[in-house]
């Protein structure tokens, strides 16, 4: 965690907490929705990318996202349902 860093403010652990709790619903959608059968190729493409978006703004969550980087994401994927 890079809380040495002047300019690090880390997120309340609530806040990542819920927010990760999120991101786990809006990734079993997108498991989900990869498992259906007969999808394009471009839907496919499009599923597998966002997958692996989700997964890496979980792992930056666990890791000690600011809270800039919290607000972020929530504001993100809060519209994006």
């Amino acid at each position: 965690m890079p809380d040495n860093h002047p300019s690090y403010i880390p997120a309340p652990e609530d806040r990542r907490e819920r927010l990760t709790i999120l991101l786990h619903k809006r990734l079993d959608q997108v498991i989900d929705q990869e498992r259906q059968p007969g999808l394009s190729p471009q839907e496919r493409k499009r599923l597998a990318g966002l997958h692996q978006q989700i997964r890496t703004d979980m792992a930056a969550i666990r890791y000690g996202a600011t809270e800039k980087t919290v607000r972020d994401l929530e504001r993100e994927y809060k519209t994006r349902r």
